[in-house]
């Protein structure tokens, strides 16, 4: 089986990207980390691999953009099984939960 590894701070950058949950911290026990947490593990019954990964952009110094309601400066990492070739379309099961995680809020 085909194995997917995303991490939390490229999740991240995407809701932040297209202006949602602006008022959800990335941390704290009800912040976003949580919640791809919960769907990754839970949901997709993905595995946290890494914890505290810096993330890509965080090696710049001058980043303006690393902050508690922006881009994380380090965030976990998961694995997913790709079950099927869903995930080759748009929107992903994955997006698509994101998406739901987003309407949450």
């Amino acid at each position: 089986m085909a194995k997917i590894k995303i991490g939390a701070d490229e999740i991240i950058l995407w809701i932040r990207k297209n202006g949602k949950a602006n008022d959800i911290p990335n941390g704290e026990i009800t912040g976003l980390g949580r919640r791809i947490h919960d769907l990754i593990v839970t949901e997709l019954k993905g595995e946290k691999i890494r914890d505290d990964e810096s993330s890509y952009w965080a090696n710049s110094t001058e980043d303006k953009h690393i902050d508690k309601f922006e881009l994380p400066k380090t965030s976990a990492q998961y694995e997913i099984v790709k079950l099927r070739p869903l995930l080759n379309t748009v929107p992903t099961p994955l997006l698509q939960r994101v998406s739901k995680l987003t309407r949450l809020v």
